[in-house]
C-alpha cells in the first residue's frame, strides 16, 4: 500500500513541476486541439560575448487568437567548468539575452495553449572576444604599450585579414582604467593548481617601467592578478618571461634589469601564491633566450642565460633543474643562441674575445641527451674565420623552421636564412630579404604554428598610417613576402601565436 502511494505522489509531483530536461520534444495537443506551430528563420547563432542574442520567432496556430504563453530556458553543453543546469530565462515572445560567459548553449522555446503546448530548440556559440588568434605587444615612442589582436579559428586565415580585422586596443578594452607602459615580453601560460587539477590559460605581461607583472585572463583580456614586483624585491623590473606549459612546475621564470636597465638575476613567480622572489644565483645576464622541450602531451619550458662577463651559459628547466656548459665557452664572447628544434638542441654561435674575426659553431644534442646536470654537445664546435664584420650580433632574434630546417634572424631590414644542418655550417654573408623601404626595420619575427609561414613584424617611424607598425606573412622556403598588413601596431616587441589553451587536440 506505501508503494501505490509513494507512486501516485511521484506522478502527481512530475506534473505540476516545471520542464527540466532541454531535449523534452514532445507536443501535447489532442487531435481536435490547436497545434501551434513555431517558425524561425535560424536555429543555429554564432555571436561575439558580451552581444545580446535576440531570437523573434513566428507562432501560428489552428485556432487564431487563443492566449499564448511562452518560456525561454537555456543550458550549458559545452562541458566548461561555467556550465549551468537548466535555466528559466523569461516568459516574453521574444528572446533577448546576454550570456555570462563564451561556450556553447542550448536554448529551448516551448509555447503553450489552452490545447497543449510546443517546443523549438536553439544553439548558441558564445564567443569570446579574445580566444586563439595573433597576438602582437608593441610599444609607442613615449612607451606607452598596446596589444593588438585578430581572432582566427585557423591560423590560415590570416592571409585573408585586413588592417580592420584587428582589435589594436585589446589590453585597454579590457581595462579601460589601467595604463599599460614599458611592456617587455607577453607570453600565454598556466596559473592555478597543478597538471593534475584545474588549468587556467593566462596571458602575463611584463611592464619594467612600473616594475608590474599583468596577468590577464586568456580569453577575455580582464586583468586577474596584478604583480608588483618591486613590493617583493626593490629596484628590481621584470623583463623576458619564461612560463610553465601544462607540466608540474609551479612558478614561472622573468629576466631582471636594475633601475638604469642593467641586466641582474633572473626571479621567479609562484602560480599558486604570486609570491615574487629571485633565484639568488649571483648572476648577470646580458642574454636570456627562451625554447621549448614538447613532448606531446605537455611542454617543458626552457631558459638559456648567457653571462658573457664570464663566458657563462646554463639552461634551466621547469625552473627547477640547471644544466651547465662548463668550460667550453672559455675566452669566447657567446653572440647569440637559438633553439633549433622543441626538443632541445641549441646552437650557439661564438667569437673568440682575442680574435673576433674567429667564429665558433657549438650544436647541443637533445636534452634527453644531457646529463650529469650537463649539457652535452655533438661534437667540437666548427670554427672558421671571416673577414668585415660578421651578420648576426646579440641584438638578433633568432628564429628556427625545424620543419625546413633554416634558421632566420634580422638586421634592420635585412633578413638572413642560415642553412645549418650543412657539413660547413658558416653563417651567411648576404641577407637573402632585403625589404624595399630602407626606413624599414625588423623588430621582431615567429615562425607560425604549422612551420609554413614567417610572420615578421616591421616598424618605419615615417609610415604614412596611424600606427606605424605592419605585418609581413613571409614563406619561410621562397622567402616571398604573400600578405603586407599595414597599421596594426607600433613598434612591435613580439609575436605570438595565442592558442585557447595548451596542446589542444591532446585529451587530458
Amino acid at each position: 500500500m506505501k508503494k501505490k502511494v509513494l507512486y501516485a505522489l511521484i506522478i502527481v509531483v512530475s506534473y505540476f513541476l516545471p520542464g527540466a530536461c532541454i531535449d523534452d520534444k514532445t507536443s501535447t495537443f489532442k487531435i481536435d486541439g490547436s497545434p501551434i506551430v513555431i517558425s524561425v528563420q535560424d536555429s543555429v547563432f554564432h555571436l561575439d560575448f558580451g552581444n545580446p542574442l535576440v531570437i523573434t520567432p513566428e507562432v501560428s496556430q489552428k485556432i487564431k487568437d487563443l492566449p499564448l504563453k511562452y518560456e525561454w530556458r537555456c543550458i550549458a553543453t559545452d562541458g566548461d567548468s561555467g556550465s549551468d543546469s537548466l535555466r528559466f530565462i523569461s516568459f516574453e515572445k521574444e528572446f533577448r539575452y546576454s550570456f555570462p560567459r563564451a561556450g556553447s548553449f542550448q536554448i529551448r522555446l516551448r509555447v503553450e495553449n489552452q490545447y497543449g503546448s510546443s517546443f523549438k530548440y536553439f544553439i548558441a556559440n558564445v564567443e569570446a572576444p579574445f580566444e586563439k588568434g595573433i597576438l602582437i605587444l608593441s610599444n609607442d615612442e613615449q612607451d606607452n604599450s598596446r596589444i593588438s589582436f585578430l581572432r582566427l579559428k585557423e591560423e590560415e586565415e590570416l592571409l585573408d585579414a585586413e588592417t580592420s580585422d584587428f582589435n589594436t586596443n585589446a589590453f585597454l578594452q579590457s581595462n579601460p582604467e589601467v595604463a599599460l607602459r614599458g611592456a617587455r615580453d607577453v607570453i600565454f601560460t598556466r596559473t592555478g593548481e597543478l597538471s593534475s587539477g584545474p588549468r587556467h590559460y593566462v596571458l602575463a605581461v611584463s611592464s619594467e617601467s612600473d616594475q608590474k607583472i599583468y596577468f590577464l585572463n586568456g580569453r577575455y583580456f580582464l586583468i586577474e592578478n596584478m604583480l608588483n614586483v618591486g613590493d617583493f624585491i626593490p629596484n628590481t623590473y621584470p623583463t623576458v618571461l619564461c612560463g610553465n606549459g601544462d607540466h608540474m612546475m609551479t612558478e614561472i621564470m622573468f629576466g631582471t634589469n636594475d633601475r638604469n636597465g642593467v641586466p641582474g638575476d633572473y626571479g621567479f613567480v609562484s602560480i599558486r601564491s604570486f609570491f615574487v622572489y629571485l633565484a639568488e644565483t649571483s648572476g648577470s645576464y646580458d642574454k636570456i633566450i627562451l625554447g621549448e622541450e614538447n613532448l606531446g602531451f605537455f611542454v617543458n619550458y626552457l631558459g638559456c642565460f648567457v653571462d658573457n662577463s664570464r663566458s657563462e651559459v646554463y639552461v634551466v628547466r621547469q625552473g627547477t633543474y640547471k644544466y651547465t656548459c662548463e668550460n667550453r665557452f672559455a675566452g669566447m664572447n657567446i653572440v647569440n643562441v637559438v633553439f633549433a628544434d622543441n626538443i632541445g638542441t641549441m646552437m650557439f654561435v661564438t667569437t673568440d674575445k682575442n680574435d673576433p674575426q674567429q667564429i665558433s659553431i657549438h650544436k647541443t644534442g637533445t636534452r634527453s641527451s644531457w646529463e650529469n646536470n650537463l649539457v652535452m654537445f655533438e661534437s667540437t664546435p666548427y670554427t672558421y674565420a671571416i673577414n668585415g664584420d660578421l651578420t648576426l650580433t646579440s641584438d638578433c632574434k633568432m628564429l628556427a623552421n625545424r620543419k625546413y630546417q633554416y634558421i632566420y634572424y634580422n638586421q634592420g631590414n635585412k633578413l638572413y636564412r642560415w642553412s645549418y644542418m650543412v657539413q660547413e655550417p658558416k653563417l651567411p654573408s648576404e641577407p637573402d630579404l632585403i625589404l624595399d623601404d630602407p626606413d624599414d626595420e625588423i623588430t621582431c619575427m615567429e615562425m607560425s604554428p604549422n612551420q609554413e609561414h614567417l610572420w615578421v613584424c616591421v616598424y618605419n617611424r615615417n609610415a604614412k598610417t596611424e600606427l606605424k607598425g605592419k605585418l609581413l606573412i613571409i614563406n619561410p622556403v621562397t622567402l616571398q613576402i604573400e600578405k603586407t598588413i599595414n597599421g596594426i601596431s607600433d613598434r612591435a616587441l613580439k609575436v605570438m601565436w595565442k592558442p585557447t589553451k595548451f596542446n589542444e587536440d591532446y585529451v587530458f
